[in-house]
């Protein structure tokens, strides 16, 4: 069989594994909880030693000072209760201040204190035996109780060093001072005298060398006080600086916000490109609109010839209105009737063109409605944007409410008349059988009736919104306007529903077909008599009229729109040239320009939110500083001029003449180093005695806390367990029907089943470590390499112990818990390996628990590669050359693994 052959059956027995795991409710339980439980092994313990030393405080340590005090130089010392008072201040540990020594012994002997300290009675006295020559050592007794805890006495142990050496640097501080100051100031031996004088000497040898730069700088000090009111002048424009911090802030994140904003800005600056590529389009349209501006005259001629057919087409409407009594009295007379109808429908015939033009004109002038109401609703906005109107304001809304109800009042009375028109031809088209147009009216009337009851409630409505702002409610006006958008798009979805053109077409071939009918001498007899001549033409007379108002009134709009549309081709076409080189300047700006700009503005933002506050602070830290000190400065700076104009000449005269009288004295003495010696400042080589050496800590690759250092540990040490449980619950030996046996291999068996053991290790690694950064925010400095390091561990781990088990059953297992338990000691993963056993040292390179931690640790601290790498290929050595093993020697032990579980069952102990 080829190799081919066999992967592909590996994998069928793989998919066959999980299929059935998927079948079982219960096995999907189990291994959700075989993924999961490992997890919950290493969270519990890197949550309970997240931080233990940051809870020190809560350890109680009894503690009893006895100590009687003493008396130095007529003063009472009582170090007992300064170190009893320092300790209430100390949070570290959890002091307990008892009453008695017994109180102390007790506590800790019961547990109750994990330690005890008690300073004796002659604490202090001791403390001061040296300067009586009888020196002898105060004790600090210190009660231990080590079987509670094995962490806590080392806790404790800290915390009485950390007392003693409080106490020891405070004595060695204080006294090293008392002695240097005394060396300094009266002399403790009998060369104190000595040195006195030469110290006075040098002085005033040093003092007469350096006269003339003294004098340059008394001149400058004199200099500096006569430049006071000037620096208290710029410190007083100083101090106005910080009237404008606030503004500066407010500039700031007016920064902030615009650089939050830039996405969008750029998104919309990039409107500029899409019109660069529209230029031609633009230049067309000014041609569209200079051709428009030249034919205006036209177009008002057209209006005008438009007018005047619908007024000649009414005309002859009330012709025939006017004849249609004669045709009513003539009723019995039929040939006579037939002709005065006839020559009354030829008359009507000649109207229909100017009655269609009409009915289409107050159909379009109906679309206007909502331009006209986004007109009102912008108009009302802007008005009341402010937070108050004036009466002048409301004076002006009322007009504009009012108006456009008086609009829409007269648009309800054009939709009434051509309702009626459009009733009264529905009827003819009813009478003469013409469905088709009877249905297209019908439609139409509906809507028209949809359209009256929506202007109505707008109607209403703005009334509503009048009302509100009469009453000064202006925020139930504002609700109220943008309710007003509701009503638009009815009147929208209304309108676009309305077909104008198939409408006038149907009016002018229901008007066409009644006066065929009636051209017919058979016609008028039938017809004439059955036609509601004087409801048509009175509906017909209305909606043409309504037509000729709508015209009318648009016609005295021509001379404005005329002047509109000739402006608007002055301004585009007298400017096309300025208008293209802008749309070009502006795009090449937006190329390149905005860029520079964008990553200008976000460095300003970035110096607002992040370095101006600290800026801030330290520019009015500073000028409070330069306040306060200020008086003293300047009282200073008057005392020193005023000793420089007074008493420096007398002073100045007084060296000099010391100093020559000390050159023309004794010079063989030479005191340089006793001098340098009494010159040392006593406070700061008191601080020297007491801590003569710094510690500079440089950490590297630091870690937040204890949890998160731990958590390579506890991640490694739960995809063992983890490995280890699995392998314990389920089986590795692959179950198959006897016909299927002989279908596939023990290798592919093996194979497959490993498979899913990994694919299992895989879920418990993912687990863990997302668990890790999302549960716990454990610090991990390497996220996506910590998670892929897990993956490789577990995988690993996960093969080694799967090949023990499947190659040696129980006793596999028992090999893989001897291995964890190894690895918990010899691994390093808590302790350094150097602090344990010679045993542990010699098989810590040889557990794979070992480089697993180091790795994991790698990925949370900081990865050095040449380490991180070391232990990336000892994992894979690890899984290949174990999973190359267990595939090779599955099949040849497989027989006698089978012996030996038989064996260990005939125990009745083991499964």
């Amino acid at each position: 069989m080829n190799v081919f052959q066999s992967l592909k059956h590996t994998w069928n027995l793989f998919k066959l594994d999980w299929r059935r795991i998927f079948r079982n409710p219960i096995a999907i339980f189990l291994m959700a909880a075989l993924v999961i439980i490992p997890s919950l092994y290493a969270w519990f313990n890197i949550k309970a030693l997240w931080d233990p030393y940051s809870n020190t405080g809560e350890l109680p340590i009894a503690v009893y000072s006895a100590d009687a005090g003493a008396t130095f130089e007529d003063k009472d010392i009582e170090i007992g209760n300064e170190v009893v008072k320092n300790l209430h201040k100390n949070k570290q540990l959890g002091w307990r201040f008892v009453d008695s020594k017994k109180q102390v012994v007790e506590g800790v002997k019961s547990g109750k204190y994990y330690a005890g300290i008690y300073l004796p009675k002659n604490f202090s006295k001791d403390l001061l035996s040296f300067t009586s020559g009888e020196i002898q050592k105060p004790k600090i007794e210190y009660y231990l109780n080590q079987k509670i805890n094995a962490i806590a006495p080392k806790i404790t142990d800290k915390g009485a060093s950390s007392i003693q050496q409080e106490i020891s640097q405070e004595f060695i501080k204080t006294a090293s001072s008392t002695l240097l100051k005394v060396f300094n100031e009266i002399g403790y031996d009998i060369d104190a005298n000595l040195v006195s004088i030469n110290k006075v000497k040098n002085l005033i040898l040093t003092t007469n060398d350096n006269l003339d730069e003294i004098d340059k700088y008394t001149q400058e000090v004199v200099e500096v006080q006569g430049k006071m009111p000037e620096l208290k002048e710029k410190l007083a424009k100083a101090n106005e600086l910080q009237a404008y911090l606030p503004q500066v802030d407010a500039m700031g994140q007016k920064l902030i916000s615009l650089n939050q904003k830039m996405p969008e800005i750029k998104k919309q600056a990039g409107v500029i490109l899409t019109l660069q590529q529209k230029i031609p389009e633009i230049q067309q349209a000014g041609d569209q609109i200079a051709q428009v501006d030249s034919d205006f005259s036209e177009i008002e001629t057209t209006m005008n010839d438009g007018i005047n057919e619908a007024k000649q087409g009414l005309n002859i409407i009330h012709q025939v209105q006017t004849i249609l009594p004669d045709i009513q009295k003539l009723g019995n007379q039929a040939n006579d009737f037939a002709n005065t109808t006839k020559d009354g429908a030829e008359k009507l015939q000649t109207a229909i063109p100017s009655i269609s033009s009409s009915v289409q004109v107050t159909l379009e002038s109906i679309q206007q409605i909502t331009a006209t109401t986004d007109s009102l609703v912008g108009t009302l906005q802007e008005l009341m944007d402010k937070n108050e109107l004036t009466s002048q304001d409301k004076q002006n809304i009322a007009k504009l409410i009012g108006d456009f109800q008086a609009d829409i009042a007269q648009q309800k009375t054009a939709i009434d008349k051509l309702a009626s028109f459009l009733t009264d031809l529905k009827k003819v088209a009813d009478d003469n059988g013409n469905t088709t147009a009877s249905n297209v009216l019908s439609t139409s009337l509906e809507h028209l009736n949809d359209l009256q009851a929506v202007l109505t409630d707008l109607s209403n409505h703005a009334g509503r919104i009048n009302d509100a702002v009469q009453a000064g409610n202006l925020e139930s006006a504002r609700q109220l306007l943008k309710q007003v958008t509701d009503f638009t798009d009815k009147i929208d979805a209304i309108i676009n529903q309305i077909n104008v053109q198939q409408i006038t077409e149907t009016v002018s071939t229901v008007l066409n077909k009644l006066i065929a009918m009636i051209n017919t001498a058979q016609g008028v007899l039938n017809q004439a008599q059955q036609i509601d001549f004087a409801s048509l033409l009175n509906s017909t007379e209305g909606t043409v009229s309504n037509a000729i108002t709508f015209l009318e009134k648009y016609q005295k709009q021509m001379p404005a729109i005329g002047q509109e549309v000739h402006d608007a081709n002055v301004l585009l076409n007298g400017h096309m040239t300025d208008i293209v080189n802008g749309i070009n300047t502006g795009a090449d700006l937006y190329n390149n320009e905005l860029p520079v700009v964008e990553q200008k503005l976000a460095l300003a933002a970035n110096f607002m939110q992040n370095d101006w506050p600290g800026v801030k602070e330290d520019l009015t830290g500073g000028l409070k500083i330069a306040n306060d000190k200020m008086p003293e400065v300047e009282q200073a700076l008057d005392l020193a001029t005023d000793l420089i104009q007074n008493d420096w000449p007398t002073l100045r005269a007084g060296i000099q003449k010391a100093a020559n009288a000390i050159q023309q004295g004794d010079q063989t003495v030479d005191l340089g180093q006793v001098l340098k010696l009494l010159k040392l400042d006593a406070q700061k080589e008191s601080d020297f005695f007491t801590t003569p050496v710094e510690l500079q800590t440089n950490a590297m690759y630091p870690i937040a806390n204890n949890g998160s250092a731990s958590t390579p540990f506890y991640t490694a040490l739960c995809l063992w367990v983890g490995a280890v449980l699995f392998s314990s619950v389920t089986t590795t030996e692959f179950f198959l029907d006897k016909k299927e046996r002989g279908k596939y291999t023990k290798r592919e068996q093996f194979g497959a089943r490993m498979l899913t053991y990994l694919a299992v290790s895989v879920g418990q690694a993912l687990i863990v470590t997302l668990g890790n950064i999302f549960l716990l925010d454990v610090y991990v400095k390497n996220p996506v390499y910590s998670v892929l390091f897990a993956v490789l561990v577990a995988l690993a781990f996960m093969m080694i112990v799967y090949t023990l088990v499947a190659l040696f059953g129980t006793v596999g297992k028992g090999i893989a818990i001897i291995i964890l338990v190894l690895s918990i000691s010899g691994g390093g993963g808590n302790y350094p390996i150097q602090v344990s056993g010679k045993f542990f040292q010699a098989v810590n390179p040889w557990l794979p628990f070992t480089h697993a931690v180091n790795l994991l640790r790698e990925s949370a601290g900081g990865i050095y590669w040449p380490n991180a790498t070391q232990d990336i290929i000892i994992m894979i050595v690890l899984f290949i050359v174990f999973g190359i093993l267990g595939t090779w020697a599955y099949p040849i032990l497989q027989p006698h693994l089978k012996k030996l579980t038989k064996v260990a069952h005939e125990s009745k102990i083991f499964h």
